[in-house]
């Protein structure tokens, strides 16, 4: 009986091997990722890549104070640091600076630019979380929810998120770690080549590639 148990067993992990091998070989299983936005790139990226050092893959962060989506849409810098990183999948976040946009529409051509700079890799779009006072700002993240679709936007709007003051947009580092938890616990469901994420021991990691602009600054 304990042979034909340890014999089962045996199988079960073999096959478990087998299917992430086969994962890795056929490269459905993300081992590189980019995240680019405005400020709150920076420690969500720190927050991700936490999560790649638990999970296998890492994640290189593009921050740029004060961008909005057609900043970066128009810098033609945008698709030569998304070609040379190559990543399997890239994070945008962007929309906190288009956030009181009244006719969100006007952002289509920026953001088809920004999927053309992905071109055939993996996207999803990190929306915006609300704007402190301002509960009816809901207008872009329900246009670009729309548009991009369930699984290549995460909408951040309904989250509940320690703010670093009353009338700050910006998250605490607190705040950052549950957005990015819940960012993680969205994934598997929704992008191929993220399994469930086991939960990192440490808070945030910068990554090994980081670009940090001022508002002033060109990319």
């Amino acid at each position: 009986m304990k042979l034909l148990f340890r014999s089962l067993l045996f199988l079960i992990l073999l096959g478990f091997s087998a299917s992430a091998s086969a994962e890795q070989e056929n490269g459905s299983h993300i081992t590189k990722a980019l995240i680019f936005g405005d400020s709150m790139a920076g420690w969500l990226g720190e927050r991700l890549n936490a999560y790649g050092r638990e999970n296998g893959f890492e994640v290189g962060t593009v921050v740029w104070d004060g961008a909005t989506i057609q900043k970066f849409a128009n810098s033609p810098q945008l698709k030569a640091i998304i070609d040379k990183q190559d990543p399997q999948v890239v994070f945008v976040c962007l929309g906190m600076n288009n956030l009181a946009e009244p006719r969100p529409a006007v952002v289509k051509p920026a953001v088809d630019k920004i999927i053309e700079a992905v071109g055939g890799r993996r996207l999803v779009w990190i929306g915006p979380p609300s704007w402190p006072g301002k509960p009816k700002w809901t207008a872009l993240n329900s246009y670009l929810e729309t548009t991009l679709g369930p699984d290549r936007y995460f909408n951040s709007f309904g989250l509940t998120l320690p703010r670093q003051s009353a009338s700050n947009p910006h998250p605490t580092r607190e705040g950052m770690i549950k957005w990015g938890d819940a960012l993680a616990a969205w994934l598997p469901d929704h992008v191929e080549g993220f399994s469930t994420l086991r939960k990192p021991p440490m808070p945030m990691v910068r990554g090994k590639y980081f670009i940090y602009k001022r508002m002033k600054e060109k990319l």
